[in-house]
C-alpha cells in the first residue's frame, strides 16, 4: 500500500518529466539549432527538490526512476524494439552518446535507493550530473572555442565548476531548511563556512572528473563519484 507521500511523489515526478519533455519539444520547434537534449538533461535535475516527498526508498527508486531506464533503453541503437524510432525522445537520445540518457536514469535509480536516508548527498550528486555537467556541456559547446583537454574547453570546465558549486549550495540550503521539520531526511548540522567549503570541493572535483571522463560514461562516473567523495568527507 502506497503512502500519501509516495503517491504525491510519483504524481509530481511524472508530471514534471512530462512538462520538461513538452517544453523541450516546443524549444525544438522554435529553435531547431538548440541542444534540447541538454535542456532535458539540466531541467530533470530539479527533481532533487521533489524527491524528499517520498516515504519509501523502493517506491522512489523502482517506480519513479527505474522505468525511465527501460524506456530510454528502447531508444538506443541496440534495442530490438523500434516502436519509438523517429520519436522526440529517440532524436534526443541520438543527439548525444547512444547510452548517455540511459546511464543518466541508471544513476538516478542507484542514488535514489542507496542514498534514500541521505537525500542531500544524493541531491548534490545528481546536481553535479544535471546542472554541473549539463550546463558545462551546453555552454562549452556554444562558446568554448579554446580547448583545455581533447574536446573540452576552458569555458565548459569553468561552467561545470560553477554549476556544481552553486547548485550544491542551493541543495544544502534547501535540505537544511527541510531538515528542521523532517528529521528523517538525516540532514547534518552545517555552518555556512562548511557548506561553502563542501560545495567548492564538489565543484573542483566534478570539474576535474568531467574533464577526464569518457563522454559516454560521465553520466555514471560524475554522480556516483561525487556521492562517494561527499560520503568520504563525512557529509
Amino acid at each position: 500500500m502506497f503512502s500519501s507521500g509516495d503517491v504525491a511523489g510519483l504524481v509530481l515526478v511524472y508530471a514534471y518529466v512530462s512538462l520538461v519533455i513538452s517544453l523541450a519539444a516546443w524549444v525544438r520547434k522554435c529553435r531547431p539549432d538548440f541542444d534540447y537534449r541538454k535542456l532535458i538533461h539540466i531541467l530533470v535535475g530539479n527533481i532533487v527538490f521533489i524527491w524528499w516527498v517520498f516515504d519509501d526508498r523502493w517506491t522512489m527508486g523502482l517506480l519513479a526512476a527505474l522505468p525511465f531506464v527501460f524506456l530510454l533503453l528502447m531508444m538506443t541503437p541496440m534495442s530490438p524494439i523500434k516502436r519509438f524510432s523517429g520519436s522526440f525522445l529517440d532524436e534526443a537520445t541520438g543527439q548525444g552518446h547512444g547510452y548517455g540518457l540511459v546511464y543518466y536514469a541508471v544513476s538516478w535509480t542507484i542514488l535514489a535507493i542507496a542514498l534514500f536516508d541521505n537525500r542531500m548527498v544524493g541531491g548534490i550528486a545528481i546536481a553535479a550530473m544535471s546542472f554541473g555537467d549539463g550546463i558545462g556541456g551546453l555552454l562549452g559547446k556554444r562558446y568554448g572555442r579554446k580547448k583545455l583537454y581533447r574536446n573540452k574547453s576552458y569555458i565548459g570546465t569553468m561552467s561545470v565548476f560553477l554549476g556544481t558549486t552553486l547548485s550544491a549550495l542551493a541543495i544544502m540550503a534547501f535540505y537544511t531548511y527541510l531538515g528542521g521539520y523532517l528529521p528523517q531526511l538525516g540532514v547534518p548540522d552545517m555552518t555556512l563556512m562548511m557548506a561553502v567549503a563542501t560545495a567548492t570541493l564538489a565543484g573542483v572535483f566534478v570539474a576535474i572528473l568531467e574533464l577526464f571522463s569518457p563522454g559516454e560514461y560521465d553520466n555514471l562516473i560524475v554522480p556516483l563519484g561525487t556521492a562517494a567523495l561527499l560520503l568520504l568527507v563525512g557529509l
